[in-house]
């Protein structure tokens, strides 16, 4: 199956991740980027977890931990049945749930991704092999201009400037991919 990739706004939204040993603690950094609020429920927990967290409850889940007020949940516990259980409570309450390394009881993956500034690029394999994710954002990676992101951050006040003195749309996207052209272009010297 592919899952449709769709990009949300998670800034200063609460997410929750149960479990934070070396897979929770990538997901916690993955979300840490992306500018949410970490609620972190974990007997144990990796540093690197604790301190990019906004709460860390040091101890077992609890049923009551689920809140209708996470954009997500992330389950990344080493227990299957516990796993099962988090998963199908987030389903009732409507919350998006990943459970690491477990497709099957995911409503959402996460994707290999690349980020620079506001670029986001995402490599999914539809949880069938993260190496093959992995090696493409490899090659996506190796070839993108190396500030990216600073581009587009100066594309964006062409852009508003653009809508702004060019009325004509066709005139409006050869002036805009004139000035992508440049700036690439200033890149590559």
């Amino acid at each position: 199956m592919a899952y449709f990739p769709m990009m949300i706004d998670l800034k200063d939204k609460p997410v929750l991740v149960i479990g934070a040993g070396e897979e929770g603690t990538k997901k916690v950094e993955v979300l840490y980027d992306f500018g949410c609020k970490i609620i972190l429920v974990a007997k144990e927990a990796t540093k690197a977890a604790i301190e990019k967290s906004t709460a860390f409850f040091n101890r077992p889940f609890e049923d009551t931990d689920i809140k209708e007020e996470y954009s997500m949940i992330v389950s990344a516990t080493n227990d299957r049945t516990l796993n099962k259980h988090i998963s199908e409570l987030a389903g009732k309450n409507k919350i998006p749930v990943n459970v690491v390394d477990d497709t099957e009881l995911c409503s959402f993956i996460f994707p290999a991704i690349i980020k620079d500034r506001d670029v986001v690029v995402s490599v999914s394999s539809g949880g069938k092999s993260p190496y093959v994710a992995q090696y493409i954002k490899a090659i996506v990676r190796d070839n993108m201009p190396k500030d990216i992101g600073l581009i587009n951050d100066k594309m964006g006040e062409y852009r508003i400037s653009a809508k702004q003195e060019i009325s004509d749309v066709s005139e409006r996207r050869k002036f805009l991919k004139a000035k992508l052209n440049d700036l690439l272009e200033g890149e590559r010297k």
